[in-house]
C-alpha cells in the first residue's frame, strides 16, 4: 500500500469525523458508517476499515443491533476479528445499558410504572440473552434505588430463585420496597404459573417482614409484562 492510499484512508477518517462533530452525533450516518467510526480505534489508519466494516456487518445479517448484542467470542467466531475489536464492539450495548441506568436511577423515585418499565428495559437492553436472568431493585423508604443486585442466572425457560437468599439481600440493604425483574429468552413476556406462584409467596413472605413488593416485570425484546399492571398478584404502585 502506498502513500497515496494512506493518505486517502486518512483523509475519509478525517471526514467522517468531522461530520460527526458538525451533524453533533449519528442521526445522518449509516449503519456501516457508525461501524467505521468505532473501529478508526482499533486499526491502523492504513487500514481500509469501509471494507471491514461491511465484512462484519454482513456476518450479522447486516444489523448493528445483532452484531452489538454478540458476545465477543460470537463476534471473533463468526468474523475473525481480533479478541480486541470484539470485546470494543460489545462493549457498545454494555455502555448504553450503563448510562441509561445510571441517568434514569440518578435521584429518580420509582413510584409510578413508566419510571419503572424504563429502568427496567435499560437493564436488558441486551435482550437476546439465551438464559433467564433474575435482578433485585432495593428500594428504601422514599422509593429510590438502594441497589440493584443480580440474583440468579438460570437457563432458556427457567431459574432457581431463593427466598432466603432474597430476604438477606433485602435485609442487608435495609429496603423498604421491592421490585422484581427477569427476562423471557423465548419472545414471550407472559408470566408463567411458576413466575406467579413464586412472586405470590415472596409477597407474602416479605410483606411479613415489612417490605413492600411494588411489582414484578418480565422483560423480552424490548418489551415488558408488569405484574401490578395487569392487577396479578395484588401488586400496586400506591
Amino acid at each position: 500500500m502506498g502513500k497515496s492510499d494512506d493518505n486517502i484512508h486518512q483523509g475519509h477518517r478525517q471526514r467522517l469525523r468531522d461530520r460527526y462533530i458538525k451533524d453533533g452525533g449519528l442521526k445522518n450516518f449509516e449503519d456501516h458508517q457508525i461501524l467505521e467510526l468505532l473501529l478508526f480505534y482499533s486499526y491502523h489508519a492504513r487500514m481500509d476499515t469501509n471494507e471491514v466494516a461491511h465484512r462484519i456487518l454482513n456476518k450479522f445479517n447486516g444489523s448493528l443491533i445483532d452484531l452489538f448484542s454478540a458476545s465477543p467470542k460470537e463476534i471473533m467466531r463468526r468474523t475473525g476479528v481480533t479478541e480486541k475489536v470484539a470485546v470494543q464492539l460489545s462493549m457498545v450495548s454494555e455502555l448504553v445499558s450503563y448510562y441509561v441506568r445510571k441517568r434514569n436511577e440518578k435521584n429518580t423515585k420509582f413510584d409510578n410504572s413508566d419510571i419503572v418499565e424504563k429502568y427496567v428495559l435499560s437493564l436488558f437492553i441486551n435482550c437476546n440473552e439465551p438464559k433467564e436472568i433474575f435482578h433485585l431493585i432495593c428500594l428504601d423508604k422514599k422509593r429510590c434505588l438502594k441497589e440493584d443486585i443480580i440474583m440468579g442466572e438460570g437457563t432458556a425457560d427457567q431459574i432457581k430463585i431463593s427466598i432466603k437468599e432474597i430476604v438477606h439481600k433485602l435485609l442487608d440493604n435495609e429496603a423498604a420496597y421491592v421490585i422484581l425483574a427477569h427476562n423471557h429468552p423465548g419472545g414471550a413476556t407472559m408470566p408463567s404459573v411458576a413466575d406467579i406462584k413464586t412472586t405470590e409467596v415472596l409477597r407474602d413472605y416479605l410483606g411479613k417482614l415489612g417490605i413492600r413488593m411494588l411489582d414484578h416485570l418480565i422483560v423480552s425484546d424490548n418489551s415488558c409484562f408488569s405484574f401490578a399492571a395487569h392487577r396479578l398478584c395484588k401488586l400496586m404502585y400506591k
